[in-house]
């Protein structure tokens, strides 16, 4: 845990790329005991999210700072605009992606903190020059995360 005060700069934070996609955590597990992580994220505009979901232990919460982002869950879907923000505890079926034409970006906290390397693993299902992802890898990085996806 960290015990000092932390400042990041714009653009400062560890960055890694989710497909077309982009995340920088700010906020890192190690630094809160775990308590919390903080990414900014970084959708590019079109691309499909992930598939319908449910996490058995992480809670996440997004607040869109620009853009707009689709939300659906429990069979409603939802578009949230700057200065919105979803709730998902443990156990809530949910998915979202950024149908807009304009790139969407927003802050996810992931509560356990280290529940944010589930992003990164997600990443690492898609291949270095774009297209869709190795649904093996991406099925292996749900399960090693205690999440679920959920068929429609």
């Amino acid at each position: 845990m960290t015990s000092s005060a932390m400042f990041l700069e714009p653009g400062e934070g560890r960055t890694f790329p989710v497909g077309a996609d982009r995340a920088t955590a700010k906020v890192e597990a190690d630094a809160t005991g775990d308590a919390f992580a903080l990414a900014e994220y970084e959708a590019a505009p079109g691309v499909p999210g992930p598939p319908l979901h449910v996490h058995r232990i992480i809670t996440e919460t997004f607040y869109i700072l620009d853009g707009e982002v689709e939300f659906r869950s429990g069979g409603k879907t939802q578009k949230l605009g700057r200065g919105s923000l979803a709730f998902v505890p443990p156990g809530v079926e949910h998915t979202f992606a950024n149908n807009g034409g304009a790139v969407a970006r927003w802050i996810g906290i992931f509560t356990p903190g280290r529940y944010i390397a589930l992003i990164e693993e997600i990443g690492k299902a898609f291949p270095a020059g774009g297209g869709a992802p190795d649904e093996a890898v991406l099925m292996k990085a749900f399960a090693d995360w205690d999440t679920e996806v959920v068929p429609e």
